[in-house]
């Protein structure tokens, strides 16, 4: 007696679902490899870099009344004061007269020659830059030494003399400087006028009266300045000086020349400049980096439904 074959509770198409199923259930999750441990040091490395890297200031100097001198260092423009000191020597000045009755018309002639004396002049003046202006007192001081005389074609000098001579100068003047950093080269030259005086000189027996003239005055000048600071500097320079001729009675004395050189110092009454210093914003900082994801948590198991 044949049994009855029983009919499988699930078809070959349910096997093959349950299967597909099954395995998906069982094989892990696929999970997205997080970073490795050498690139999170890298990117952090980076992080650090960019927030120790120093930041730049800006600084501006803003420049204020003072720029005579160059290569770094300036001093002030505007009004100063100057004062100097020196030595002085005359050159010769003739002298000649036709007028005298006890020569019955003959010509005399001759000069004087001076000895070294001593200069010195005040002053205020005012700095443009390139360019400086001064309005100057001078005064020199010599000795008179020696006297010649040509008469009637004849010629003899003498020391016997002695007296001294005073000439007061008031000058209007300009300069241009020539600078190099702290040292600063100039020439110029004035106009003004002139007062030649003496109280008396002698000859021998003779003694004259005293004499005061005044007269047209120029001066030139060249020198070399050295910047201290901002207000002050000192200077050495040579001066030529000059006078025109004048009259004295009836003897004509002509142009009164000097040379000379000084010693000095200037005061600038400009103000140092103060320093701005322009500081841009610091930048914001910069965005910190995403935190990595976390992984996921694994799937528990599935267990079989057999």
């Amino acid at each position: 007696m044949s049994l009855p074959l029983q009919r499988p509770l699930i078809g070959s198409a349910g096997l093959v679902a349950f299967g597909s199923l099954a395995c998906s259930l069982i094989a892990p999750p696929s999970i997205a490899a997080p970073q490795s441990g050498a690139e999170q040091l890298r990117l952090e490395g980076t992080a650090a870099q960019a927030a120790a890297q120093p930041q730049e200031i800006a600084q501006t100097y803003v420049p204020g009344i003072g720029n005579v001198g160059s290569a770094g260092f300036d001093q002030a423009e505007g009004w100063y004061l100057t004062v100097g000191a020196g030595a002085s020597k005359p050159a010769s000045n003739s002298w000649n007269t036709d007028n005298l009755q006890v020569l019955n018309g003959n010509s005399v002639s001759g000069d004087f020659e001076y000895g070294g004396g001593f200069a010195i002049d005040a002053g205020v003046g005012y700095d443009f830059g390139a360019i400086r202006t001064e309005l100057t007192y001078s005064y020199n001081r010599a000795s008179l030494n020696d006297l010649g005389v040509n008469f009637r074609n004849q010629s003899f000098r003498t020391s016997d003399v002695s007296g001294i001579l005073n000439k007061n100068d008031v000058y209007a003047s300009a300069y241009v400087d020539f600078p190099f950093g702290r040292w600063v080269p100039y020439i110029g030259g004035g106009i003004g006028y002139t007062n030649i005086s003496t109280p008396s000189f002698t000859v021998g027996d003779f003694r004259s009266g005293s004499l005061n003239r005044g007269v047209f005055g120029w001066q030139a000048k060249a020198g070399l300045a050295y910047g201290l600071d901002y207000n002050w500097d000192i200077y050495a320079e040579g001066v030529y000086q000059g006078a025109g001729g004048y009259d004295s009675g009836d003897v004509h004395v002509g142009a009164f020349n000097n040379w000379g050189g000084k010693l000095g110092f200037r005061y600038r009454f400009g103000q140092r400049p103060t320093v701005v210093v322009e500081q841009p914003a610091p930048a914001p900082a910069p965005a910190p980096e995403p935190a990595p994801a976390p992984a996921p948590e694994p799937a528990p198991p599935v267990r079989g439904l057999w």
